[in-house]
């Protein structure tokens, strides 16, 4: 049995074609996102945040560590001593987890970009969580100071009678 011949320069056209349509016209369609029992049954690679850090995070962020007077990333090697770090992380792992199974396509990316990067600055920044914290110092965490309400302030929210 024979194929016919194409023509490849006809093929070509009609490659490029489809390539501009894509990138002046309408936006390619959605991938399709899998089924919702097929997202709901996945099982999280990560058992929990100590291991989600422990054998990915800390394997896949590389940075240089601030030590001494040189510049670098403010890491605590105990990270679960810090509220906010915990409560990050913890929902790090939980995108993570989560785009993994909605996008397989582009969740990652989206992951690094929306949730990875700003998390990680917020924790690293010369005020963060990690900033009197080094590669082989931790330094107790130091809540807010906060002074109580009066209750004339707090009857003012429009959630007052719910207290």
């Amino acid at each position: 049995m024979t194929t016919p011949a194409t023509d490849p320069a006809a093929d070509a056209v009609a490659d490029l074609s489809a390539l501009l349509g894509q990138i002046g016209g309408d936006p390619p369609p959605p991938a399709p996102e899998p089924p919702v029992e097929e997202q709901a049954a996945a099982e999280p690679v990560y058992r929990n945040v100590e291991a989600f850090v422990g054998e990915y995070l800390t394997h896949v962020v590389e940075r240089r560590i601030a030590s001494g007077p040189d510049s670098g990333l403010n890491w605590c090697p105990r990270w679960w001593a810090h509220p906010e770090a915990i409560s990050r992380l913890y929902a790090l792992w939980r995108a993570w987890e989560t785009l993994r199974v909605s996008d397989p396509q582009t969740g990652m990316s989206i992951w690094w970009r929306d949730h990875l990067d700003p998390h990680l600055a917020a924790l690293t920044a010369e005020y963060g969580p990690f900033n009197r914290c080094g590669p082989n110092k931790h330094t107790e965490p130091r809540p807010l100071p906060v002074e109580l309400a009066p209750p004339e302030v707090l009857a003012q929210l429009p959630d007052a009678d719910s207290t």
